[in-house]
């Protein structure tokens, strides 16, 4: 009598873990699913066809030298600024639970060392002096980006900063991609010069997975979808207000010098 109960209650206790089990890979399955629709979404919104002015300008070989090196400038900044950014990230996601986000942050502060190393080699092929480095006035619109990056350091949830970056890196890399093939047919400028721009130029290898499984784990938490999209949403326009500043690079600068 008892065994019988015994192996009864067993698989009883069987049938609800193995329930248990499917509900919640279903759930996963659909919040992977609800993330991919979301950030397909938003690529399909916010991913412009827009070529900004600077990057026409220098497809048709007309671009003054002085707005490159306002280019290499600004980045020098952000780059410095993004670097400190993503190393706050990892200090304030690096315990997660979860190794996919402790891997996606580890990353970002990686590239942003990268970064950091190749930038030298363009600013030289730019000839921008020590003394520019040091003199040079940085414009609010270009800053503007930065200035942002640093408030979703500072505030965002895992899945606001993945989604804004990813579509993000998408948005700069098309453009920097350009920059690099026009540079390379124009100038002659080597690989080594143009690794700045090649390497933000396409997303690293399996960065959008990361980032769809991130924002999915965010969806499950209770992150809104809403508030992802006011993420991206600000981060794009102030990508275009970088690209719109450089315009002005010369008129800001040679103000400052009079």
């Amino acid at each position: 009598m008892n065994s019988q109960y015994l192996l009864k209650s067993a698989g009883i206790i069987a049938f609800f873990i193995l329930t248990i089990g499917q509900a919640i890979a279903a759930t996963v399955d659909e919040n992977l699913q609800r993330a991919r629709t979301l950030i397909q979404g938003l690529e399909k919104k916010y991913l412009s066809n827009e070529v900004p002015i600077v990057i026409q300008k220098l497809e048709k070989n007309v671009l003054p030298n002085s707005i490159l090196q306002a280019f290499a400038l600004e980045q020098h900044l952000i780059i410095q600024s993004d670097l400190r950014n993503n190393a706050l990230t990892l200090h304030r996601f690096g315990g997660s639970p979860s190794e996919n986000v402790r891997q996606f942050f580890t990353r970002l502060v990686a590239n942003e060392v990268k970064a950091s190393e190749q930038l030298p080699a363009l600013a030289q092929a730019f000839n921008i002096s020590p003394r520019q480095v040091e003199q040079y006035q940085p414009l609010a619109g270009a800053q503007a980006y930065a200035a942002y990056t640093t408030w979703l350091a500072n505030y965002a949830l895992p899945a606001e900063i993945a989604a804004a970056l990813l579509i993000n890196f998408q948005s700069f890399g098309l453009n920097v991609g350009r920059m690099a093939k026009e540079l390379k047919k124009n100038t002659g400028m080597s690989d080594s010069q143009l690794a700045f721009l090649v390497n933000f130029s396409k997303l690293p290898p399996g960065f959008r997975e990361q980032a769809v499984n991130i924002v999915a784990r965010g969806l499950a938490s209770g992150v809104g979808e809403s508030n992802i999209e006011t993420c991206v949403r600000l981060i794009q326009s102030y990508e275009k207000e970088f690209w719109r500043a450089l315009e002005n690079a010369n008129s800001v600068n040679r103000d400052l010098r009079n």
